[in-house]
């Protein structure tokens, strides 16, 4: 597994987080270490759930949109079926908002309680969401599997990167074997579809980076964090980090589970965070990031990427 990961490509608002002072180290320079491939030569414009802001959200036709807006990555949200398939979906359960059931109403349903062929039935397509009024739909639109997605890109986009965040909850009973199950399956599609040089594996669970960084070494480890929340004293979403070893540091923090890049809420990140990331080695990935004005100033703070439901509206501001 790990050989073939390391093959080239076949083509919440959270509180500001103060770190410490990043010294005279450019942090332009500091951050190209030889371990770390991500972004490249530019900034990482990525497509959060495909490009949930012009189509529905993790369906092909939204991941479609956001290849053909020219992003250079996309994040999406994965998964566990009750029969151990990697979907591509965000929400924990079959949500009405969402998803419209076409023969039996799965609505209210843990995703994780259906089979595929049971998910395959709704339709995730056909209902917009109020919230992004340009918002697209894909009427008949399935639940798409993780497999699925990368073929389509390594068709139409064989140069992206992957922001693949694994949907774990360390407090839910039996996540350990979840846990375990999923990252399974993800490496296993992204060796399959030879994506693991552009790929990072993407979670708040901190637990599952740890376990990537021992199956899949040469595999990018990206660390979701809220500050406040599953950054915190006493969090369960730190693996086997101590939030007191680093207190308000959740570049550091991030740094000793082994990731290659800290992804905080956009509203954590100035310039002394990316600073003190840089200094670290880290890439700084931040989230959701949509307002014109929220875009100028994490650019500014020169973080690496960053994940947008509008990726027209961003890649016109950053080139």
């Amino acid at each position: 597994m790990q050989q073939l990961l390391a093959l080239p490509d076949h083509a919440a608002t959270a509180a500001p987080v103060s770190s410490p002072a990043a010294g005279g180290t450019d942090p332009r320079t500091a951050r190209l270490s030889a371990r770390r491939r991500w972004p490249g030569p530019r900034i990482d414009v990525q497509g959060h759930r495909g490009a949930r802001g012009l189509v529905v959200e993790n369906t092909i036709p939204s991941f479609l949109a956001a290849f053909e807006a020219g992003v250079t990555g996309v994040e999406l949200d994965v998964r566990l079926t009750a029969d151990d398939q990697v979907v591509v979906w965000h929400d924990p359960r079959i949500e009405a908002d969402k998803c419209r059931s076409t023969t039996h109403d799965f609505t209210g349903a843990l995703v994780a309680d259906l089979t595929l062929e049971q998910l395959r039935t709704v339709d995730v397509g056909s209902r917009t969401v109020p919230g992004f009024p340009g918002q697209r739909a894909a009427a008949g639109e399935r639940i798409p599997t993780l497999t699925e997605v990368l073929d389509v890109g390594r068709e139409r986009a064989p140069g992206i990167w992957w922001t693949i965040e694994l949907k774990l909850d360390p407090t839910e009973p039996g996540v350990a074997g979840t846990r375990v199950r999923l990252l399974d399956g993800v490496l296993g599609a992204v060796a399959d579809a030879g994506t693991g040089a552009r790929s990072l594996i993407h979670s708040f669970d901190w637990a599952v980076l740890e376990r990537a960084r021992e199956l899949a070494p040469d595999l990018h480890r990206s660390a979701l964090a809220v500050t406040g929340v599953t950054y915190a004293e006493g969090s369960p979403w730190l693996g086997s980090v101590d939030w007191r070893d680093h207190g308000d540091d959740l570049a550091g923090a991030a740094a000793a589970v082994g990731a290659d890049v800290v992804s905080p809420h956009h509203q954590s990140v100035d310039a002394q965070f990316v600073g003190r990331a840089h200094t670290l080695g880290l890439g700084v990935l931040p989230w959701t990031v949509n307002e014109t004005e929220d875009v100028r100033r994490v650019v500014a703070a020169g973080v690496d990427g960053l994940i947008t439901d509008d990726p027209v509206r961003v890649l016109s501001i950053v080139g």
